[in-house]
């Protein structure tokens, strides 16, 4: 069923084996070519080229070629993991209309899912990260987590197709499974407040640019969070990413996005990993095509770190820590893994006034630290207020 959706990778950019290192990704990578599809069995990463960017002006259109160009320099870069095996299934055309694109990359990206392999995605313009969302089995009862990077807040109503302004407005219009949405990075001076306000009252989480990039390690529990990370790379400043129709002189560095890209990789949840919004015709030397190739290494090499923390399933490999509030009789339950020493707290979930169960929310050693100091962390009652609605 996947072939009917891509298309092989280009000869250009599958060379013969020994134009590449013996330890080279593109000796090592199983392609789709012309003459075989690779064998889905042996691996658990797959990367997918998107050619959509029909949202964007003709004169900014470009994005579409971006996942070749991002090839041909991930390919060069040096693998160091034994255990190494990762699929480069192709890309998807731009379909008749925007829509058949999102519906094939839901396609695609729901059956990597059905056979336990990660998509790895190269857009593309970012509203793509619609079809990675439907992709995740939308209409079933698991619940599901997405974390997006971008400066700007994309909760536009256009009343028409979805374009990479509105395209979190239709997701979330489709929230009946929708657990908690985390949009990280946006910049104030581009973002409406009522689009902030309106995320707010629905109990989801949004940091600034600069709340982030004051303790970056803060954004690790916020992706461990997540099982579906979408990256627009205008998120990065334009002096490290010039490859974007929108250049903006402030943005995370470089070396915060590979970093970025390694939690996501780390967690035991994240699914599928979205980068975006990568204009070839303005990039500079190549310079956007090899940072996104290195957050692409990050991301591989973190999944190969995982721990795989599972306090949901066994809470043995954790210690508890209990934190009691002294104006009530409320406490907090916070665990702390032996294997990793990340954190986690147990929001409570109540309906009707009885506690059904307990919910295991990833968080950092801060938010115990402000328990202590008897608050209750901001992301805490967040969760606990949209757990409360389900």
């Amino acid at each position: 069923m996947l072939q009917e959706f891509l298309s092989p990778i280009s000869s250009e950019i599958v060379k013969p084996i020994k134009d590449y290192k013996p330890n080279q990704w593109g000796n090592l990578v199983h392609f789709h070519t012309d003459e075989a599809f690779p064998d889905l069995r042996v691996v658990k990463l797959a990367i997918l080229g998107v050619e959509e960017d029909r949202t964007v002006t003709e004169s900014a259109q470009g994005c579409k070629e971006a996942p070749d160009v991002v090839r041909k320099a991930l390919y060069q870069l040096f693998n160091w993991e034994q255990t190494f095996q990762v699929a480069d299934i192709g890309n998807i055309k731009a379909g008749v209309t925007q829509k058949d694109t999102y519906v094939a990359v839901e396609s695609v990206v729901k059956e990597l899912l059905q056979r336990a392999i990660i998509p790895i995605i190269i857009g593309g313009t970012h509203d793509v990260t619609y079809g990675q969302f439907l992709g995740h089995n939308v209409d079933s009862d698991e619940l599901l987590n997405v974390v997006v990077f971008d400066e700007k807040i994309d909760l536009f109503n256009t009343d028409q197709d979805i374009d990479q302004t509105s395209f979190l407005y239709e997701m979330l219009a489709r929230q009946s499974n929708l657990l908690n949405f985390s949009h990280v990075g946006y910049q104030r001076y581009l973002v409406d407040p009522s689009m902030l306000n309106t995320l707010e009252k629905l109990h989801f989480e949004c940091y600034s640019l600069g709340e982030v990039r004051r303790n970056i390690e803060e954004t690790e529990p916020i992706i461990r969070n997540g099982h579906v990370i979408s990256f627009d790379i205008s998120a990065i400043r334009y002096s490290e990413a010039p490859g974007t129709d929108y250049p903006n002189p402030h943005g995370f560095h470089g070396e915060e996005a590979c970093r970025i890209a390694r939690y996501a990789g780390l967690s035991d949840h994240v699914s599928s990993f979205g980068i975006y919004q990568f204009n070839p015709q303005e990039d500079s030397n190549g310079q956007t095509a090899m940072l996104i190739a290195q957050m692409i290494w990050y991301f591989v090499t973190g999944f190969y770190q995982r721990k795989y923390d599972l306090p949901e399933k066994d809470e043995r490999d954790c210690m508890k820590y209990i934190v009691n509030f002294s104006d009530n009789d409320y406490e907090i339950q916070f665990l702390k893994s032996k294997k990793s020493d990340r954190w986690w707290m147990k929001i409570p979930v109540v309906k009707k006034g009885k506690l059904k169960r307990f919910h295991l929310l990833p968080c950092a050693y801060s938010d115990y630290e402000l328990a202590c100091r008897d608050e209750i962390p901001d992301r805490w009652m967040k969760s606990y207020l949209r757990l409360s609605s389900f």
